[in-house]
């Protein structure tokens, strides 16, 4: 079974609209899912941090305005599913922009919710991770770099080979009892202030 299909019933999702007998509706259907659910209008300048899941109406309005400038300065990575009441240009860039990962036209019905939920969570999770595998390997990257830097650096003030440069900061970084990483960042900062 899926993860976030399996796991539903602890998601923590907050529904900012305003308060109408849709909203309700899609409070209560929610609730039913088995989701802790809260509704919020109106929006203050500040987004909810503890939210897995935000349900999000989008309109050309100055509320719509407050709460997409609260979501850009959040730390918050809540999954975003956008409400939007019609399809205009503008609605859509915003949605866009804003990273929705699902909609939920209106009239808002209970059908989709729950697989909109568990793919907006799943699509989320898959980013998250990718995010930062891609951060890890940016990560050894640099550290490639730094070492490389390091061999280039002992291969010309030193005279060594590449082999001899490497088995240098490797028995450094050994006898140290630190990572390569640490030894290629201080020959390198030593290159530095020595160049000066």
């Amino acid at each position: 079974m899926l993860k976030a299909l399996r796991d539903v019933r602890t998601v923590r999702v907050v529904v900012y609209h305003p308060k109408d007998r849709e909203r309700d509706e899609l409070v209560a259907q929610i609730r039913r899912i088995g989701c802790e659910v809260e509704a919020v209008w109106p929006p203050s300048e500040r987004f909810r941090n503890d939210a897995d899941v935000v349900f999000m109406l989008f309109r050309q309005d100055g509320f719509t305005h407050v709460l997409l400038k609260a979501l850009a300065e959040s730390p918050s990575r809540a999954t975003l599913i956008a409400i939007v009441e019609f399809e205009s240009p503008a609605v859509i860039e915003a949605v866009a922009r804003a990273g929705a990962v699902s909609i939920v036209t209106k009239p808002i019905r209970a059908f989709g919710l729950l697989t909109s939920l568990v793919l907006s969570q799943t699509i989320s999770i898959r980013e998250k991770n990718l995010l930062d595998r891609v951060r890890k390997l940016e990560s050894k990257l640099d550290g490639f770099r730094r070492l490389e830097k390091a061999k280039a650096i002992l291969m010309s003030r030193k005279g060594f080979s590449e082999q001899e440069a490497y088995d240098t900061i490797r028995s450094r970084a050994m006898s140290a009892r630190v990572s390569m990483d640490v030894v290629c960042t201080t020959i390198i900062d030593a290159d530095e202030i020595v160049g000066l």
